[in-house]
């Protein structure tokens, strides 16, 4: 094409794809329909202003006002995901993949940080060796503490890969890093990173954008957690934080259903602990939820993530175990009673078994 003159693209079929394809094939910008007056007078405006030649000053004033056009797309598609989803991970994965069209980063992170608590998400989006990741997580800490120098009492980080996995050949350093903190009335609230060798080679415009993003990416995640949260109240018991009762009979009455369409097993435990009567009559009401908290923790230990844990009521606990044949339950079931049997519980100064 001759760089001389400048091609608009103005289409129907308004969509990220379209828009980064047509300006890498050169377009000077491109609008999604229907366009209003304003816009295109200023998109006219704007390529009437660019010089005639040298074709590479056009060529390069084309790339900075392309990447603006798609980084405007950029934005409504997170005020897009913003409000179509509300399950965190999720969330996080679509905000992540929307900012790597941007800068193609290999490890993208965010962190929330809540008082003495820090919370990490991190999407792997290009394939990369451990060593890359955990220099990332390193970097990202490292940027934390420059911004809060008091360290954090617990810390939690879950890493995530894209729908279709990891993309591109195996990376073996990390190349660039960059951190864009998000502060409320003086105080640090979170922080978005990007890491990999692209990161190096960002533009000032991309940083610009990723600085405003950030804010807007950690916006659209604490909504999700809040959500989150608020939907846990409904399905979670207060004191162990397992399941409900009401939840726990859903979650068994769905595999009842399945069960009758696939005729695969599941085992069900039934579980409650033994004189814990004697342990409220004799030592309190507190005692008794230290260790109603502490064998819901054997629990979580005990059982895999797809089996679902629940407080039937009381002392009592109800496990659903999908896929699961009766001798691999009464193993299980062996092996966590072995379990409590052999537990201290520690609790306001005593010991018991």
């Amino acid at each position: 094409h001759n760089l001389d003159v400048p091609v608009a693209v103005i289409t129907a079929h308004g969509n990220l794809d379209n828009a980064v394809a047509a300006l890498k094939a050169g377009a000077f910008d491109y609008l999604s329909k229907p366009v209003a007056l304003d816009q295109l007078r200023s998109l006219v405006n704007a390529a009437l202003t660019l010089p005639v030649s040298p074709a590479s000053a056009i060529k390069g004033e084309r790339i900075l006002l392309g990447r603006s056009a798609a980084m405007e797309q950029v934005r409504e598609l997170i005020g897009r995901v913003a409000r179509s989803l509300v399950q965190i991970d999720a969330t996080f994965t679509s905000v992540m993949e929307i900012l790597a069209r941007v800068v193609d980063f290999t490890v993208g992170a965010i962190a929330f940080v809540e008082e003495e608590d820090l919370e990490v998400a991190l999407l792997q989006h290009r394939n990369a060796a451990p060593t890359v990741l955990e220099e990332a997580k390193t970097r990202l800490l490292e940027a934390l503490r420059r911004e809060r120098p008091q360290p954090f009492e617990r810390v939690r980080a879950r890493l995530f890969t894209p729908a279709s996995g990891p993309i591109g050949p195996e990376e073996t350093t990390l190349g660039g890093f960059a951190a864009f903190p998000m502060t409320t009335h003086g105080s640090l609230v979170g922080l978005l990173s990007i890491a990999g060798k692209n990161v190096a080679r960002m533009t000032k415009d991309s940083e610009a954008f990723l600085a405003q993003a950030a804010n807007q990416a950690f916006i659209v995640m604490q909504n999700s957690r809040l959500f989150e949260r608020i939907k846990n109240l409904s399905i979670r018991d207060s004191l162990t934080d397992l399941f409900n009762h009401r939840h726990s009979m859903e979650i068994l009455a769905t595999e009842f259903a399945r069960v009758g369409r696939y005729e695969e097993g599941f085992a069900l435990l039934m579980i409650d602990i033994d004189h814990f009567k004697e342990v409220n009559d004799l030592h309190g009401h507190p005692v008794g939820d230290a260790v109603l908290r502490e064998v819901s923790r054997i629990l979580r230990d005990t059982f895999r993530q797809v089996d679902a844990i629940g407080r039937y009521g009381g002392e009592e606990f109800i496990v659903v175990l999908p896929h699961t044949h009766r001798e691999d339950a009464l193993r299980t079931a062996e092996r966590l009673r072995g379990r409590v049997e052999q537990h201290e519980f520690k609790a306001g100064g005593k010991t018991l078994r």
